[in-house]
C-alpha cells in the first residue's frame, strides 16, 4: 500500500512539472498572441451586465450591426421555429411584473403591430441563489399577456432546474411538456453563438471573447486544463492517468480536510483576537457539503442565526462572496440594528445588501472562486490570514456593539 501511494505521490510530482512546463510555454507565446488577454476582465460582468451583452446580442436594432442574426439564430437553438414570424421586437432588462419583480432578459415579437410571443431568460450565470416562488410569478406574469405564446428560459452555469423553493417540481415540468419553458446553460450559448455565422469581424471577435469568458469564467475551463487533459489523454504511461484520477477518486475527502483545516486556523485566529465574541458564544464553523452549492464557513453560536461569514453560491467552492449576515425576516429587529451599526459610507460602498445578509461582496480577485491555487494557501496558513483580514473590520465593529446587540435577546426560530 506505502509503494502504490509513494508511485501516485511521485506521478503527482511528475504532472505538477508538466503543468510548469505548460505555464512557461504559455508565457513564451503571449508575446505575439497575447492568448490570456480578454477585454470581459474590464467589463462589468456581474449578472446584471451578462444580462445585457445577451440582451445587445439579442436586440436586432442595436449597434452590433448583423441585424435579427443573433435572434434569429437563438429562436432556431431554442426550437421556437414559430417565433421567427414578427415585422418589429422590442428587448428590455429588468422588466418589471405586476408583483413588483423584474424579468433579467424580456423580447417580445410583434407582428402585424400586434405582440405575438415573448420570451423571458431568467440569469443565474452568477449563481444567484433562487428567491422564493421567483419563477413561479414570472410564470404568472407572462401568463397574464392573453393570447401571446411564451418561453421562459432558465439560465444557470450548468443545467440544473430551479429550485421547489422557486417554482415546484411539477409546475416547472408542466411548463416544459407544454413548450412553455426551457432549461439552458452557459454551454448552451457557447453552442448558439458557435451555430451563428457572424459576418462583421469586430462583432466576431467580441463573440470569440465572450465565449472564451463564459467557458474559463464561469465553467471553470481554463486553457492550462485543457492542455493538461490532452497530454493525460495522449500519454502512452497511464500511471499518470490513473494518478489523476486516484485523486479525482479522493477529491471530497480532501476538501473536506482542507477545509476542516481551515476553519481550526481561523478559530485559533479568532479565540486569540475575539475574546468578548468567543465569550458571547461564537465559533467558527463550516455548514454545508464541501462541493456542493451554499456551503460556508461562518462565525457564529449555534443558538443565535446570525454572524460573520463566506459563502460559495456555486459548487466546488466558487462564487465566494462574505460579510454579515442576518435573516431580514426572521430577525426584523437584528437586521435593522446590525444596518444602524454598519452605518459607514466607505462600507455602504464596498458592500451590497440582501434579504439573508446586512452586507456581503464578492471576494475580490481570485479568491471568488477556490481552485488548486488557493487551496494550496491552506496548509501553511497562508489563506486563513488573508480571509481573516477581510473579516476583522467587521468583527470588530460588531464587538464595539456587542452591547446593544445582546439587549435585543434574538434567538434561533
Amino acid at each position: 500500500m506505502a509503494n502504490n501511494i509513494n508511485q501516485i505521490v511521485d506521478s503527482l510530482i511528475s504532472i505538477n512539472q508538466v503543468i510548469e512546463n505548460f505555464r512557461l510555454q504559455r508565457e513564451k507565446t503571449e508575446l505575439y498572441d497575447s492568448n490570456r488577454f480578454n477585454p470581459f476582465q474590464f467589463m462589468r460582468t456581474d449578472e446584471m451586465g451578462l444580462s445585457k451583452i445577451l440582451a445587445f446580442l439579442l436586440d436586432p436594432k442595436e449597434t452590433h450591426g448583423q441585424g435579427d442574426l443573433f435572434l434569429n439564430s437563438f429562436l432556431k437553438y431554442i426550437e421556437k421555429h414559430n417565433f421567427l414570424a414578427y415585422d418589429n421586437i422590442q428587448v428590455c432588462v429588468e422588466k418589471a411584473t405586476s408583483k413588483n419583480r423584474r424579468h433579467d432578459i424580456f423580447i417580445e415579437g410583434f407582428l402585424n403591430h400586434r405582440r405575438h410571443w415573448i420570451v423571458s431568460i431568467e440569469n443565474k450565470l452568477r449563481f444567484a441563489t433562487d428567491q422564493e416562488e421567483q419563477l413561479k410569478d414570472y410564470r404568472d406574469d407572462l401568463e397574464g399577456y392573453r393570447e401571446v405564446e411564451y418561453c421562459l428560459i432558465y439560465l444557470p452555469v450548468f443545467k440544473e432546474p430551479p429550485s421547489e423553493n422557486s417554482i415546484l417540481k411539477n409546475e416547472w415540468e408542466a411548463l416544459i411538456s407544454a413548450k412553455k419553458a426551457i432549461l439552458l446553460s452557459a454551454k448552451d450559448l457557447l453552442d448558439w453563438l458557435d451555430n451563428t455565422l457572424i459576418i462583421a469581424p469586430a462583432v466576431k471577435q467580441f463573440s470569440q471573447d465572450f465565449k472564451r469568458f463564459l467557458s474559463e469564467e464561469l465553467m471553470g475551463n481554463t486553457e492550462i486544463n485543457d492542455d493538461l487533459v490532452n497530454y493525460l489523454m495522449k500519454n502512452e504511461n497511464n500511471d499518470a492517468l490513473y494518478s489523476a484520477l486516484s485523486v479525482i477518486d479522493s477529491k471530497e475527502q480532501l476538501y473536506e480536510n482542507l477545509i476542516e483545516r481551515l476553519v481550526e486556523q481561523l478559530q485559533e485566529r479568532f479565540a486569540h483576537d475575539y475574546k468578548k465574541l468567543k465569550n458571547y458564544g461564537w465559533k467558527c464553523n463550516f455548514y454545508g457539503e464541501v462541493t456542493g452549492k451554499d456551503c460556508g464557513i461562518y462565525f457564529d453560536a449555534e443558538d443565535i442565526y446570525w454572524g460573520v461569514g463566506a459563502e460559495f453560491g456555486g459548487y466546488n467552492l466558487s462564487e465566494g462572496h462574505y460579510g454579515v449576515y442576518c435573516h431580514k425576516d426572521k430577525y426584523p429587529k437584528l437586521y435593522d440594528l446590525l444596518n444602524e451599526i454598519f452605518d459607514d459610507l466607505d462600507i455602504k460602498a464596498r458592500f451590497n445588501k440582501h434579504k439573508l445578509w446586512v452586507m456581503r461582496k464578492y471576494f475580490d480577485g481570485s479568491l471568488r472562486n477556490w481552485d488548486a491555487e488557493i487551496l494550496r494557501k491552506i496548509p501553511n496558513g497562508e489563506l486563513a490570514e488573508q480571509i481573516f483580514e477581510l473579516w476583522k473590520p467587521l468583527l470588530d465593529i460588531i464587538t464595539d456593539n456587542l452591547d446593544k446587540i445582546t439587549k435585543l435577546d434574538i434567538k434561533k426560530s
